[in-house]
């Protein structure tokens, strides 16, 4: 693995430890037991605000990764982020609910699906590669 691939894998496993971390925060809420929660709207914020952050490094590293796995939705994700980091004053409540249960867990199995076929190595035949 490249330096470049290392660096995007870690966030891939950045995404998927923030977003299971999301899921355990909403389990079993109901969309008004979230709107009276301030403890749970704030740690999904931070949730989202970190997946998108993971989002934003990813592009960076490779700026047209979103061409290639449009499943992540990279570029919507870090834009989330921003909204939420810079316009903590005007947060929509709704849309962070819809996002966390959602957005996030589709985000989450695509990163686990990049991650996957990232690992995926073929097998090497026992007597060598053809190209020697």
């Amino acid at each position: 693995m490249t330096p470049k691939s290392i660096a995007i894998e870690e966030r891939l496993r950045d995404i998927v430890k923030w977003g299971e971390a999301l899921a355990r925060h909403v389990e079993g809420m109901t969309q008004s037991q979230f709107m009276a929660d301030e403890k749970t709207q704030h740690a999904t914020t931070k949730c989202i605000e970190a997946i998108g952050e993971a989002a934003k490094e990813i592009l960076k590293a490779d700026p047209g990764f979103d061409s290639h796995h449009s499943n992540l939705k990279a570029r919507a994700v870090a834009r989330m982020r921003d909204r939420l980091s810079h316009g903590y004053r005007d947060i929509d409540w709704e849309l962070v609910w819809t996002t966390s249960t959602t957005s996030v867990p589709a985000t989450v199995a695509a990163a686990k699906s990049i991650l996957a076929q990232m690992s995926y190595k073929p097998p090497q035949p026992p007597w060598g590669s053809s190209e020697e």
